[in-house]
């Protein structure tokens, strides 16, 4: 078994959320069978990075900069399939 995928997560604050954002990340992980390692967003090492907004404003992308890094800008229930292919996209091309 190779070793899991470090993803960094960054959530809002949670003032309005339209839908939940935990819930989201905890299927994910789920869907993928454990293969991704979510932690911290200021997490060293990480690979990746989902900013988990509740809703269309994405505080969770404030004072941030992931210019370095890949990243995935999530707002809403929708955007679990643009998740799971932005994952699957990382993972495939190796950049782990």
């Amino acid at each position: 078994m190779g070793k899991k995928k470090r993803i960094g997560v960054k959530y809002c604050g949670g003032c309005n959320p339209g839908y939940e954002r935990v819930e989201m990340i905890e299927r994910v992980q789920f869907r993928f069978n454990d293969q991704f390692l979510f932690l911290r967003h200021d997490d060293p090492d990480i690979k990746g990075l989902i900013l988990m907004s509740g809703c269309h404003r994405t505080c969770a992308s404030q004072d941030v900069n992931p210019t370095e890094i890949p990243h995935c800008s999530i707002t809403g229930e929708n955007d679990f399939d643009t998740l799971i292919n932005w994952l699957k996209t990382l993972d495939q091309k190796g950049d782990f």
